[in-house]
């Protein structure tokens, strides 16, 4: 049996389906960690975990540990569980020494197996499909995240509009854990106000796109040229053009400027905040960066932007790769 939604799954468990073995696989890593924690509800509780729990990691862990641990009646709870991560891990000879065991285990043991991904032409998938259950997770297209997107802020109490959902999608882009975690952030920020506004969103992604140029300057300054190609790559995936960056870059170097004649002259947070025109809750952690700024550095960072800008503007260079050697020039 293969099932592909975790709706699918949860409808299943509620009818009290529970299979004797399970493989949860699929790079949706959201999805597998929900079906996972699923299962360990359904088939064990919490106060039989010390007794009636075991957990393996393929290629850390022997098969036979696995093995022994299937074929061992439980203790105090009426089935055992036992999990292996990393499945991909195990090597053919020990898929087909796992085989064999799962036909003999104890009727009284659940075993787990979850794997990133796994040959549907191997024998190990093929008959795990058809002893077992098969949780196959894989990531959602656009149209799919939208309508679990919308499906989420109802099930919260919610609602949100298809425009609304669509500028979330396109800034949390294809990672569902993302997703969510911007879809709890509108629902705090809508609080007892069940429909969500447009301005949530766009209060959002404002404040994603200052964290994102936050993170680059700071990565730059840092000298770590890895998370600055990230956080560019971030601001990127969001839809942001390389001119709009490079501009959103020199305002925020000339905020940082402005802020550090602020308090060389002793000004207090709310006067800087008016100088600058930051908003309150994100000063804190601006002014931090202020102080351990190389004013040299950003000075120099300015500049290139500048140069960058002008070069965008007037000829068809490629707008990424411009950047990118900007922040491999400084970093």
């Amino acid at each position: 049996m293969i099932l592909q939604q975790i709706e699918e799954l949860e409808k299943q468990l509620h009818r009290k389906e529970l299979h004797r073995v399970y493989l949860v696989v699929g790079p949706e890593l959201y999805h597998c960690r929900a079906a996972l924690n699923l299962l360990k509800k359904s088939v064990i509780t919490p106060d039989a975990y010390a007794f009636d729990y075991s957990e393996f990691t393929a290629g850390e862990d022997t098969v036979d540990a696995v093995i022994e641990a299937i074929e061992t009646f439980p203790m105090i709870a009426p089935r055992r569980l036992v999990v292996v991560t990393r499945a991909e891990k195990l090597k053919e000879t020990e898929q087909h020494k796992l085989l064999a065991a799962i036909e003999t285990m104890s009727k009284r043991t659940v075993l787990i197996l979850t794997a990133d991904e796994l040959d549907h032409r191997r024998r190990f998938y093929k008959v795990l499909c058809e002893k077992g259950c098969v949780a196959e997770f894989p990531k959602l297209k656009e149209a799919a995240l939208e309508r679990w997107a919308e499906s989420y802020v109802q099930r919260q109490g919610y609602r949100i509009s298809s425009a609304s959902v669509r500028k979330l999608v396109e800034m949390a882009g294809t990672d569902l854990q993302g997703l969510a975690t911007e879809l709890e952030k509108v629902i705090l920020w809508a609080g007892n106000e069940k429909n969500i506004p447009d301005s949530a969103i766009e209060d959002l992604v404002r404040e994603s796109r200052h964290q994102g140029i936050f993170e680059l300057i700071g990565a730059i300054g840092e000298r770590n040229r890895g998370k600055a190609l990230r956080s560019l790559a971030n601001l990127l995936s969001m839809g942001d053009n390389p001119i709009g960056i490079a501009a959103m870059m020199a305002r925020h170097c000339r905020q940082v400027l402005i802020a550090r004649e602020c308090l060389l002259q002793r000004k207090d947070p709310r006067e800087i905040a008016g100088a600058v025109q930051m908003p309150p809750y994100f000063l804190d952690r601006f002014l931090r960066q202020v102080r351990a700024a190389d004013y040299e550095s950003i000075r120099e960072i300015f500049m290139r932007l500048a140069d960058a800008d002008r070069r965008l503007k007037s000829s068809s260079v490629d707008g990424r790769i411009l950047l990118e050697n900007i922040i491999c020039t400084l970093v």
